[in-house]
């Protein structure tokens, strides 16, 4: 993939950039004029490999189009390369995600939109007797749309990205009581949500 491609490109050029310029008189304090420590670049590379997709993925339903959540997954990951020392190998996903949405509220996106095909209920119906992956993902995020989007959110992390309760309450900086209520409206919702397309489905099927 042409971005992926990019993206690695910029982290090898992140993790052996050259060291920052001297410092004038007057200038910075001596701590930040200190060379950077270099990059551990195998284990940058190990993390680009296993969640590159995740990240993007995570920026696309935060409502970035693709080249968007490209651009946003290469900051994600410059960010990562910056903060390397202080992410605990048992953490880097949920870094990685946390860092994800702050990037994507940066760009201006403060409100959650699904990306979503205008007709893919419509397509998803005439495909139903050949469902294969691709569609039941559509059918998914197509419910998806239809859920509060601060529950909507939860969901996905939870239900989708495998994260913990702990971490997605690190993440979204809210009470872990908060992110088991909202997890389980969402539930609610999400099975309201689903029901409703499956019955408008047997019904054209019937029609």
């Amino acid at each position: 993939m042409k971005n992926r491609d990019m993206t690695r490109l910029a982290l090898v050029k992140a993790a052996g950039g050259a060291e920052p310029a001297a410092v004038p008189a007057g200038g910075r304090d001596a701590e930040a004029a200190r060379p950077r420590a270099p990059v551990d670049r195998p284990r940058l590379e190990r993390m680009f490999t296993a969640h590159h997709a995740l990240v993007w993925r995570t920026l696309r339903r935060r409502g970035l189009d693709a080249d968007a959540a490209a651009d946003a997954t290469q900051q994600t990951f410059l960010v990562a390369a910056e903060r390397l020392p202080d992410i605990n190998h048992d953490s880097e996903r949920a870094f990685l995600v946390g860092t994800a949405l702050r990037v994507a509220f940066s760009w201006g996106r403060k409100t959650v939109r699904w990306q979503l095909d205008e007709d893919m209920d419509q397509r998803a119906a005439v495909r139903r007797d050949v469902l294969d992956e691709q569609t039941a993902i559509q059918l998914c995020d197509l419910a998806l749309s239809k859920v509060d989007p601060e529950l909507a959110e939860i969901f996905v992390l939870f239900e989708l990205e495998d994260l913990t309760s702990p971490e997605i309450a690190a993440l979204l900086e809210i009470p872990l009581g908060t992110v088991a209520s909202r997890l389980r409206r969402a539930r609610e919702q999400f099975r309201m949500v689903v029901g409703r397309i499956e019955l408008a489905m047997r019904r054209e099927g019937n029609a």
